[in-house]
C-alpha cells in the first residue's frame, strides 16, 4: 500500500505504525466523509476490534466487553450509526508528540468533527 523506503525510523517522533495501510485509511475516511450527509446529531466513540495475537498496537481494556484489540476513534451519526470517520489509536506517545498542549481526548474530537463543517 505505501512504499517502505518512505517509512520513518522507529526512533524518528513522526514514525507512524500505520504507515503502510496510511494510504487506505486516508482515502477511506475521504470518500465516507464526502458522500455522506449527516445529521445534527453527531457521537463520538471509541471502538474496539478483537484481536488475541501479536500487534504493537493492540490495547488491553480489562472493563471493556472486548477486553484485547484494536483501539478505533469513531465519529458516527447518532441517528443512523453510519461510521463518518475513523482513526485508529497507535499509542499514547504519538497522541502526545501531535498536540501535547490539548489532550488525547481534545484532539480526538477535533481530528473526527474535522471533516464535518466541509460536508454540511
Amino acid at each position: 500500500m505505501n512504499n517502505n523506503e518512505k517509512n520513518l525510523p522507529k526512533t524518528d517522533p513522526n514514525h507512524d505504525k500505520l504507515h503502510k495501510l496510511r494510504p487506505l485509511i486516508d482515502d477511506l475516511n475521504k470518500a465516507i466523509g464526502s458522500t455522506y450527509q449527516p445529521s445534527k446529531c453527531v457521537s463520538i466513540d471509541e471502538s474496539m476490534i478483537p484481536f488475541k495475537g501479536r500487534s504493537s498496537l493492540k490495547q488491553y481494556m480489562h472493563l471493556k466487553p472486548v477486553k484485547r484489540g484494536y483501539k478505533v476513534w469513531c465519529s458516527a451519526d447518532a441517528q443512523t450509526g453510519y461510521v463518518m470517520k475513523f482513526s485508529i489509536y497507535t499509542g499514547k506517545a504519538n497522541q502526545d508528540i501531535r498536540a501535547p498542549e490539548i489532550g488525547l481526548g481534545k484532539s480526538v474530537v477535533l481530528s473526527l468533527v474535522s471533516n464535518i463543517n466541509s460536508a454540511c
